[in-house]
């Protein structure tokens, strides 16, 4: 069955293929052509850490908002089809919409939404950064160069983590970090992962591959146990592709590791 065939039998798929994933395209693309980002990068070696990641997301933040503050027609036809299925999308805590909400207000919500995945995604994304980077160094014990080679092929990481569904997630990231709590932004900032706030610890991580190409992976990890009761859709950041063909979260993955070097943490 086609994506497409799906998408008139489930909200969910709609909303990850016809709004959610056209969207994600276009702040990557956004991202790249990004002049605060050029001026991060400038600038990061007279940081630290937690600043520049603190600047980084900030940044995502603010890509959202011009996004959505000159709308395209990926963005109406996203809101048009958040309108269509408002019940199916998972807004939490977020600035929920009411039933039958215009185009204004659906707009709105959808840009908080945008906004706190995307913080969140990169607090998942740097726990597994940190931990693979304690792992690297007094397990494997890789400095420098070979460290920093290492982390830059371990992606999988981000891929084991991008095909499953919210309940699966939030599962998952407690069985790696040993901790029940559930990581939610604002709650919880670049600044506590980097300080520790969640590790995932030694034990679950596998080196492959011969000396000077090793990964960094997950090693086997227990069933969730969880029942979804809508489809699992692939996260649009892996889904999509760039010129390479590499997912798009490898891009992400890298951008992390170009703050770490430039912070001065990989030494």
């Amino acid at each position: 069955m086609s994506p497409l065939q799906l998408s008139d039998r489930h909200p969910k798929v709609a909303l990850y293929l016809e709004a959610y994933t056209p969207l994600v395209e276009e702040w990557f693309s956004a991202l790249r052509d990004s002049d605060a980002l050029t001026e991060l990068r400038r600038t990061a070696p007279g940081r630290d850490l937690v600043d520049n990641l603190q600047s980084l997301d900030q940044l995502f933040r603010d890509l959202v908002d011009d996004m959505f503050a000159d709308p395209t027609p990926v963005l109406e036809r996203a809101v048009t089809v958040v309108g269509a299925h408002q019940d199916a999308v998972v807004w939490e805590d977020q600035l929920v919409p009411r039933p039958g909400a215009g185009a204004e207000e659906l707009a709105a919500s959808l840009r908080h939404k945008f906004k706190r995945n995307i913080s969140l995604a990169m607090l998942e994304a740097l726990i597994c950064l940190e931990s693979a980077l304690t792992y690297g160094r007094e397990t494997l014990g890789l400095a420098g160069a070979e460290l920093e080679r290492t982390l830059r092929a371990s992606t999988s990481m981000l891929a084991s983590l991008s095909v499953l569904h919210d309940q699966q997630e939030t599962a998952r990231m407690r069985q790696l970090t040993g901790d029940p709590t559930e990581i939610q932004h604002p709650r919880f900032t670049v600044a506590d992962i980097v300080r520790g706030a969640f590790r995932i610890g030694p034990d679950k991580f596998r080196a492959v591959g011969p000396e000077g190409q090793r990964k960094i992976r997950f090693g086997s990890v227990p069933p969730h146990g969880v029942e979804v009761p809508s489809p699992t859709m692939k996260c649009p950041a892996h889904r999509l592709t760039n010129d390479d063909g590499q997912p798009l979260n490898n891009e992400f993955w890298a951008l992390l590791l170009d703050v770490y070097q430039m912070s001065g943490r990989l030494v």
